[in-house]
């Protein structure tokens, strides 16, 4: 009998499977709380790839627009607003893409219609240099587009926090901007962020919460646009989950597949063990692990060997975590052969850290090539240099480590 696969490895999970991060979400949620009575918090949430980053935040989605009721404060109703950053997004491009996804939201209401369409006049009068549409002759200075942006935003706020006769009455507005490492130069992100929170501020808007999410890089990029700009996000590095969240993940989705399945599925606990330790707690991998195994199981429980076998075949967790997340790392980003067997090298000592010393004892290129690979490796974060050891380097990763030495050099 064919059974339908409860393990999502290629997305986000439901806020009914979520697990874990329970102190990330009490802040969170404290913030709402916060927001929604004048005193806003703004948060930088950073993390590998495949940590949860996405998870966490379609539960915070789910609480601040009232979806779903809060661990510790009820239900909230915020305007929630959602925005991927790109790498060629521009300022003004970013700025339109919040007035229209406002606008969508609450244009269902022809009175909150018309408002939006007078307080957000300003965005039609902006030049968009790639689009060849040409409604004013000078593109505006970005010091005034992003004046104009905060006292409209500060406008739409109140006026769904005070709504008039026959509007939803909101708590606030919360802007998640995700994927926020991928902001170009002209994105200007950090300066955009500091000035409009403090534009916010003297124009008495108290109700609007900014979360930008994505790689650890983000901070360096918010920086380098403005200095100062860090200091008004409160930081959430999130983490590995621990063991017994790992385990919980695992039992939930067996749960669910029982759920929606007549036939039923069990697994052991080595199984589970084996799911955790190659996840290395990473809520992505603990889904694509688990997906595999309960593939390749075919007696109804799924044993330490389901788990192995369907991690290690080509084709099989291992190999589509890689396709994922390392093959762009190992082949894209880099253009040396000598490189990639730097890489290899590395890859025996698994993610346990490596003297440089050691490296160059199998390494056959140059001294001074092994020199420039590590220090390009560690510059494009494909690898981790110690800073408390001088010399040492590793992977980030287990499975980074695995996935080379069983299939890194298949090719592209």
């Amino acid at each position: 009998m064919k059974k339908i696969n409860p393990f999502k490895p290629n997305s986000p999970v439901s806020t009914g499977m979520f697990a874990g991060r329970i102190n990330e979400i009490k802040m969170l949620e404290q913030a709402l709380y916060q927001t929604k009575h004048d005193q806003p918090s703004n948060f930088l949430i950073t993390g590998e790839r495949g940590i949860g980053k996405s998870s966490l935040m379609m539960i915070l989605k789910d609480f601040s627009s009232g979806k779903f009721e809060t661990l510790d404060h009820g239900i909230f109703n915020f305007l929630t607003i959602n925005i991927v950053v790109s790498e060629r997004m521009s300022l003004l491009t970013f700025i339109k893409l919040i007035e229209r996804n406002i606008k969508r939201e609450l244009g269902k209401v022809e009175a909150i219609r018309s408002f939006m369409n007078s307080t957000w006049d300003f965005v039609q009068r902006i030049k968009i240099m790639d689009s060849g549409i040409d409604k004013i002759n000078v593109t505006e200075d970005s010091d005034l587009v992003i004046n104009d942006f905060s006292y409209s935003l500060s406008e739409t706020c109140n006026r769904i926090i005070n709504p008039e006769k026959g509007e939803d009455k909101k708590d606030g507005i919360v802007f998640i901007i995700d994927e926020a490492d991928n902001a170009c130069d002209d994105l200007h992100i950090g300066y955009f962020f500091k000035v409009v929170t403090e534009m916010l501020q003297q124009n008495g808007c108290q109700n609007i919460m900014f979360i930008v999410v994505g790689l650890p890089e983000t901070s360096s990029k918010l920086a380098k646009s403005h200095e100062s700009s860090l200091r008004i996000f409160n930081h959430i590095r999130v983490k590995e989950l621990n063991p017994k969240d790992r385990f919980y993940v695992i039992d939930k989705g067996i749960e669910e597949g029982n759920r929606i399945n007549d036939e039923k599925t069990s697994i052991s606990e080595d199984a589970k063990q084996h799911i955790s330790t190659l996840s290395e707690g990473y809520p992505h991998f603990i889904q694509q692990f688990a997906h595999t195994a309960f593939e390749y199981n075919s007696d109804g429980e799924i044993s330490s060997e389901d788990v192995l076998e369907g991690a290690f075949k080509d084709g099989g967790a291992i190999d589509a975590i890689g396709s994922r997340y390392y093959a762009s790392d190992f082949h894209s980003k880099i253009k040396s052969n000598e490189y990639r067997q730097v890489l290899g090298i590395m890859a025996e000592s698994m993610n346990e850290w490596i003297k440089k010393s050691d490296i160059r004892e199998k390494f056959t290129g140059l001294d001074q090539t092994l020199t420039d690979a590590l220090a390009a490796l560690t510059q494009r974060k494909i690898i981790l240099k110690n800073d408390s050891v001088r010399g040492e380097y590793r992977l980030q990763q287990r499975g980074f480590a695995l996935w080379i030495k069983l299939f890194g050099s298949r090719g592209k």
